[in-house]
């Protein structure tokens, strides 16, 4: 069975990845924390910072 190489992704199929990652990190933004797994955590971090960066920069 092929693994993914980007990491696991959360509940099968990358578009629900997609979508998990981005409500999780509308989440931590509105509500300024979250509760969540460790690994998922792991896995948003770099997905909210770029986020962080593209507001900060007006992009």
């Amino acid at each position: 069975m092929p693994r993914p190489k980007k990491g696991p992704r959360f509940g099968g199929s990358p578009s629900h990845h997609r979508h998990m990652m981005s409500n999780l990190a509308a989440s931590l933004f509105w509500e300024g924390r979250i509760e969540t797994t460790l690994s998922r955590a792991k896995v948003l971090r770099p997905y909210a910072e770029k986020l962080i960066t593209k507001a900060r920069d007006g992009s």
